[in-house]
């Protein structure tokens, strides 16, 4: 799933084009290659502190890894979507997080993105409490991590 997701928005410019990628990517699994579920695995990136950034990423690789080998249908993270060039192409950095907020809020209102996977920790992260809120409203079927990679 990620190499599909990373060519699907490979040539986005803007945060709207990246959104409209992936979505266009997984309502075409449905629609045409019969795709029945979609997991999105959530966690915390920013909120702890700058510090924390990377070993954050380094975690919620882990968990999307241990998801994607436990599941049986496909898996997407944050980290699939943003590569370290599309992060720089975009000028992410200066990305507000409402901004950011908003970006995964409409990807994840997607019907076609029908489990959620919530990591430890998830409820101190402010994107992941957000996400968390959107699966709830959207009933999407919830998973939840109790125990640390």
């Amino acid at each position: 799933m990620k190499e599909r997701i990373r060519e699907a928005v490979k040539e986005s410019g803007t945060l709207n084009e990246v959104r409209d990628n992936i979505l266009a990517l997984i309502k075409n699994m449905f629609e045409i290659e019969g795709v029945t579920q979609i997991g999105y695995v959530s966690g915390i990136i920013t909120s702890d502190g700058p510090e924390k950034i990377s070993e954050n990423l380094n975690r919620l690789q882990k968990f999307t890894d241990l998801v994607r080998k436990t599941s049986d249908f496909p898996i997407f993270s944050s980290i699939d979507v943003i590569s370290d060039e599309l992060f720089k192409r975009l000028g992410a950095a200066k990305i507000e997080q409402e901004v950011w907020r908003v970006f995964w809020r409409e990807v994840l209102q997607s019907p076609y993105v029908t489990d959620m996977f919530m990591t430890p920790g998830w409820e101190q992260s402010r994107g992941a409490l957000d996400e968390f809120q959107t699966a709830k409203a959207t009933g999407k079927t919830l998973h939840y991590f109790n125990y640390q990679i």
